[in-house]
């Protein structure tokens, strides 16, 4: 997050012999908050409010103040109050938006921060953060329309590259991934995470040989820093290169204990080797700390049926099929096994249920086609020889 500043409003000084009047508590507020001291500065704004209950310049200064103390729910509380009242402010509506994005709300901080871009003081701001609500919401073209805005205002920004790589990466445009990977590199050559980046648009552009030396660089910069050997694991992983990625897998762990997917990763690995119950026991270590992950799920049926285990197996390979309906993987396993437990019908619906995925992305693959290849460019072919 970059340093994006809220806007605070700025009360003139009170008059002579005035002492209890809102302006008064409005104007010692922003003199307490501007010597640090936020706790009397709120109780001013406290008192100010009891007097002038419908002030939306002060419920927005007492949010900012939640919002400089990490109070993220009183913090919307209070610029939802100063919103209620001045719906039309752009400031107030950024406040709002930022407020909600940080408190994991980015679909409801859109709007608030579409309102928000209007004001030239935050409007590159408002776009970053739109495009980072967007991403996080996987709605990878309008986060790049977004971000794209942000750019172009803020060419250099490292977090607006940074997002734009994994963007472009979501939406298979490795080009113009590479090409903000390039960009961030130039401007932050030594930085680890800049390595990461770069190593990650590389690897989407299929140049994995030098992905793999730019997660190695990142490593080298900063041993410690999570997620960059994961990258690494990860990597070997794709390649089929398991007993090498065991090694990063597991540093990886030594470092964030709770890394659920290099526990999935392990786990998937012990099952190609055919380590049935050492893959049991990483998929269970993967689900006690996710169990939103429908891979693990997935290993865990699998492993189960490896040790003839049917049932346990149809349990999670079901709730595998469930967190991920338009996988083929979880429906074939589980048509499988449901034939081998004497279960037919119900495996032959599994198993019709995968060519329904696959027949479904085969027509995919065929519209895209269609829709990007004119069909003048499409060779006539040629006739069949005798």
């Amino acid at each position: 997050m970059p340093g994006i500043l809220l806007f605070l409003t700025i009360y003139p000084a009170p008059g002579f012999g005035i002492d209890d009047t809102p302006e008064s508590h409005f104007r010692r507020a922003a003199e307490f908050a501007q010597q640090g001291k936020l706790h009397a500065a709120e109780r001013e704004y406290r008192l100010g409010l009891k007097l002038a209950p419908r002030s939306p310049e002060a419920y927005n200064n007492l949010g900012v103040l939640y919002f400089q103390r990490r109070n993220l729910a009183q913090a919307r509380a209070a610029f939802e109050q100063a919103h209620r009242l001045k719906p039309g402010d752009p400031e107030i509506s950024f406040n709002l938006g930022l407020a909600l994005y940080q408190s994991g709300n980015s679909a409801s901080a859109i709007p608030h921060l579409t309102a928000g871009a209007t004001s030239p003081q935050h409007s590159t701001d408002a776009h970053y953060l739109l495009g980072a609500c967007y991403f996080e919401l996987k709605q990878w073209q309008p986060s790049i329309e977004e971000l794209e805005i942000a750019r172009k205002q803020r060419p250099d920004g490292p977090e607006i590259l940074f997002l734009l790589v994994n963007a472009y990466r979501e939406v298979k445009e490795s080009k113009k991934s590479l090409e903000a990977a390039a960009q961030l590199l130039q401007q932050h050559p030594n930085s680890p995470l800049v390595h990461l980046i770069l190593g990650q648009a590389l690897d989407s552009a299929e140049q994995s040989r030098q992905a793999e030396e730019e997660f190695k660089q990142a490593i080298a910069a900063s041993p410690r820093a999570p997620l960059f050997h994961f990258a690494l694991g990860y990597l070997y992983w794709r390649w089929k290169r398991y007993e090498e990625a065991i090694g990063p897998l597991q540093e990886e762990l030594q470092l964030d204990p709770h890394c659920a997917l290099c526990y999935s990763y392990l786990g998937d690995i012990a099952l190609k080797q055919g380590k049935a119950d050492q893959a049991l026991q990483e998929f269970k270590e993967a689900l006690r700390l996710d169990r939103s992950q429908g891979q693990a799920y997935l290993g865990m049926g699998r492993a189960y049926a490896k040790l003839g285990q049917l049932e346990e197996a149809i349990l999670f390979l079901r709730q595998a099929a469930k967190l991920l309906p338009d996988e083929v993987e979880p429906h074939y396993w589980l048509g499988k096994t449901l034939l081998q437990a004497g279960r037919a019908e119900e495996g032959r619906k599994e198993l019709a249920r995968v060519d329904q995925i696959n027949s479904m992305k085969r027509q995919e693959v065929a519209k895209t086609l269609s829709r990007s290849v004119p069909r003048t460019a499409v060779p006539n072919p040629s006739p069949p020889r005798e």
